[in-house]
This record gives structure tokens, C-alpha cells and sequence, in this order.
């Protein structure tokens, strides 16, 4: 293995590394003290931005918009009932679908997006003023906050952890709640070559937290989880408060 952060970038104890594969170029380690995956090297904003400059991808719809949509009320549903009225937040609004999931349930739905190909997807196909070309930490400057935070796989793709929850943080409203889902890292049904799982894809994503250092990235920023789901899919789906 090359030499990696010490420490580790997630729960900030001193990084051991256990090899986990390779793919794209990159190196899989995950932390021994924490069970967190990053990969080698880390890719920082400018690589990321280069390759999607070299890619220039086009966002498309799902093959069933709606089924999406319907999908993500549910499980709205199922982590608050207070809706109407309420501002909503998507960090990572990708087509649109949980925004508009979220405007169908009666939130002041928002959805912000890091990538401009996304954003423009989103404004294109539902109404522009919903959507935002943004990062998490950009829009948590300008002082904007929300009862709801919805964050599905931001953490993966994000290159500064400390940061971006920072930015959560700041942006929820007090008695709020942040719903997360993120791949776990540390998860009993990861597969045995985490390398080849077909989620994994650097630089596009690139870190995969365990539930033990989501929990201690978020507690350094005041925030803790409420609520865990089951999943039998190595995913974490928590819902998150204030301390």
C-alpha cells in the first residue's frame, strides 16, 4: 500500500491500514480503528472537477421518474410527519426527484447540487427556482437553514468530510432532522471483493464511511444519530439531530 493520511481522514485516530482492492487507478484501505474505506490518493476538488470536465457528462431520468419520486416519499414519510410548511433541503438534488418528492408532501422544498450538469437537468425538467448550483458548505454561508435535510450518497463523493458535515450542521434549523443514506463501509453484507462491487467507482464516489465513523464525524459537530433502518444492502440509512 502507499502511504496513506494519518490520521485517518473519518474518525482521526491514527490510520492502519487493511488493503481493500483496487479500481480506476485507486487503492481501497480501510481504517482498523473505525472500519472506514477511503481510497489512494484522495482525490481533491480540482481532479474532480478535471474529470468531469474531461467526461462532460449529461444527467437522464430514471427509467421511471415517478416510481422514484413515489419511493422517496415513503421514506420521508416514514422519518417525520411534520411536512407542510417545513423547509426542505436536498445537499445532493442530483435529477430533482426528492425535491419534488418533497414539494409533493408539502415542504418549501430546496434542492442544491455540486455538479452543474445536474442542476441544469433538475431546472430543465421541474420549476428552476427549486434549484441551486451549490455546495453544501457554499450554502450553509449564507446563513440558509432548514427544518429537513436529506443527503442521499453525499458523503461518498465528498472530498472534505470535516467540512461538509460543518456545513449540516450549520444549516439545521434547531429540532430539525437530517436523513442520511451513504454506503457503509464497515457493513456485514459488504461484499467480500469490495473492489468490484459495481457501486464503487472513483473519482466519482470515493469514501465509504462505517456507521462507527459517521457517528464520530457527526458528533464532532454536534450532531448524533436519533434513528438507524435496517437494511440487508450495505447502506446506512440513519436519521440525525442536533445533540
Amino acid at each position: 500500500m502507499p502511504e496513506t493520511p494519518n490520521p485517518c481522514r473519518i474518525c482521526l485516530q491514527p490510520f492502519v491500514p487493511y488493503p481493500m482492492g483496487e479500481r480506476n487507478g485507486y487503492k481501497f484501505a480501510a481504517c482498523k480503528a473505525c472500519g472506514s474505506i477511503v481510497t489512494e490518493p484522495w482525490p481533491i476538488q480540482v481532479v474532480i472537477d478535471k474529470f468531469y470536465g474531461d467526461i462532460q457528462p449529461e444527467a437522464i431520468h430514471v427509467p421511471n421518474p415517478q416510481a422514484k419520486i413515489n419511493e422517496i416519499k415513503k421514506t420521508l414519510k416514514k422519518v417525520t410527519d411534520d411536512h407542510v410548511g417545513r423547509r426542505f433541503l436536498d445537499t445532493c438534488a442530483r435529477q430533482g426527484y426528492g425535491v419534488m418528492a418533497a414539494k409533493d408532501l408539502g415542504f418549501q422544498a430546496h434542492g442544491i447540487d455540486s455538479h452543474d450538469f445536474f442542476t441544469a437537468f433538475a431546472k430543465d425538467k421541474y420549476d428552476p427556482a427549486l434549484f441551486e448550483h451549490s455546495t453544501a458548505q457554499a450554502y450553509a454561508e449564507k446563513n440558509e437553514q432548514a427544518e429537513f435535510i436529506y443527503v442521499n450518497e453525499g458523503y461518498c463523493e465528498q472530498p472534505d468530510p470535516e467540512g461538509y458535515t460543518a456545513a449540516l450542521s450549520k444549516i439545521l434549523a434547531h429540532g430539525g432532522k437530517i436523513f442520511i443514506r451513504e454506503p457503509d463501509g464497515n457493513h456485514l453484507r459488504l461484499p467480500a471483493n469490495f473492489a468490484n462491487w459495481a457501486f464503487v467507482d472513483p473519482p466519482i464516489n470515493f469514501c465509504y464511511l462505517s456507521r462507527k465513523g459517521m457517528e464520530l464525524l457527526l458528533g464532532r459537530h454536534g450532531l448524533k444519530v436519533e434513528k438507524s433502518f435496517f437494511t440487508w444492502s450495505p447502506f446506512m440509512r440513519l436519521v440525525v439531530v442536533h445533540k
